[in-house]
């Protein structure tokens, strides 16, 4: 199976992320690469020399240039995929940035599934609905997925892709991307996979009990998740995650999704979205967000929680004889302006209507 990885300009060094976390998932002998981008795109060379570790043989698609923009330079990106595979009768996944793989022989596993229905699109299915912020979410198959050889054969939306960019460009008005545009020919042709799984404009990656939760890009992206993952909880199935923003689950995979010794809690950027703060007497409570029934609570007077002393040889001072953090009045005092801000920020959202 072939994987089209496709990228432009804008997402280069997360693309090279996702290249690095290719590699650190071991060799897929019986595979190959592809890389899809236009002519004078960043980084295409230390792409291909990454991807080289775990492929045999990495391709190349130059993409048509001139094409610039969401979601334009993706459907061309796409339109270019589709004619390369068609032309060799082989079967590919149309890999972007945000995908992450998770697991050691990942492409065999998928390749396993696919052959399966061979001549189906296998993706993520979003089941679709009414966000909080009124925005209509689609039923359909997530454009980043595998696609049969002869896909193009019953899909002729995507074989006119070109055309369609071609006047959308002229015109001037924003037009679908392909898996909007195609998703009743999707649907119609395709099915659903737990092996892939896609969390739109997702950040800021971490373990929390066991697991691996995520947070939203920004508001609208918290809107979109309530509808199509509300529990911000990574699968275990997922072979593959999608939607990943800014690099933090690429890093986890290069590093070998190493689990903390403590993953109870979390450590959360201030300025991270779905998350609801309350200032209770002397308890601060993290809601983390909106969806998850584990609730935090955290001391502000002391760092850690009190360890049993342990038994050591030699006379040595243990860990749990070390003295303990105290936070300073300085350090309380920035903690508590960082949740004002937060609660300030959390209720002009819900003033506009956009949480």
């Amino acid at each position: 199976m072939n994987i089209v990885f496709a990228y432009h300009n804008g997402d280069a060094e997360l693309a090279l992320l996702s290249a690095k976390a290719i590699t650190a998932m071991g060799i897929n002998m019986r595979h190959k690469a592809i890389v899809c981008a236009p002519e004078e795109t960043a980084l295409t060379h230390e792409i291909t020399e990454e991807l080289k570790k775990s492929f045999p043989e990495v391709g190349r698609i130059v993409a048509q240039d001139g094409f610039n923009g969401w979601p334009l330079g993706p459907n061309q990106m796409f339109s270019d995929a589709s004619t390369h595979c068609y032309r060799y009768q082989e079967p590919w996944y149309f890999w972007e940035p945000d995908c992450v793989p998770m697991a050691k022989d990942w492409v065999d596993k998928l390749e396993k599934e696919f052959k399966s229905e061979p001549n189906k699109i296998m993706g993520s299915l979003i089941g679709g609905g009414m966000a909080s912020n009124g925005k209509n979410v689609y039923r359909l198959i997530v454009g980043s997925a595998i696609y049969p050889a002869k896909f193009l054969d019953y899909c002729g939306l995507a074989a006119s892709l070109y055309n369609y960019n071609v006047a959308y460009r002229t015109s001037g008005v924003v037009p679908e991307p392909w898996d909007v545009r195609c998703r009743w020919v999707f649907l119609q042709h395709g099915r659903n996979t737990e092996l892939i799984k896609s969390y739109w404009k997702s950040v800021n990656y971490q373990w929390k009990d066991g697991k691996i939760v995520f947070f939203a890009e920004d508001p609208e992206a918290q809107s979109i998740q309530g509808v199509i993952c509300p529990d911000r909880t990574v699968s275990n199935e997922a072979l593959v995650v999608h939607g990943c923003k800014d690099g933090s689950l690429h890093k986890m995979a290069i590093a070998g999704f190493p689990m903390p010794s403590d993953s109870t809690g979390l450590d959360i950027p201030s300025n991270s979205m779905g998350l609801e703060q309350n200032i209770n007497n002397d308890a601060q409570k993290l809601t983390v967000c909106d969806n998850l029934s584990q609730v935090m609570r955290k001391s502000p007077d002391v760092a850690s929680e009190k360890k049993t002393p342990l038994k050591r040889k030699n006379n040595s001072p243990s860990k749990a004889n070390k003295k303990r953090r105290i936070l300073s009045p300085e350090e309380r005092q920035r903690r508590s302006d960082a949740m004002k801000a937060i609660l300030a920020r959390k209720a002009e959202r819900k003033a506009q209507g956009a949480v």
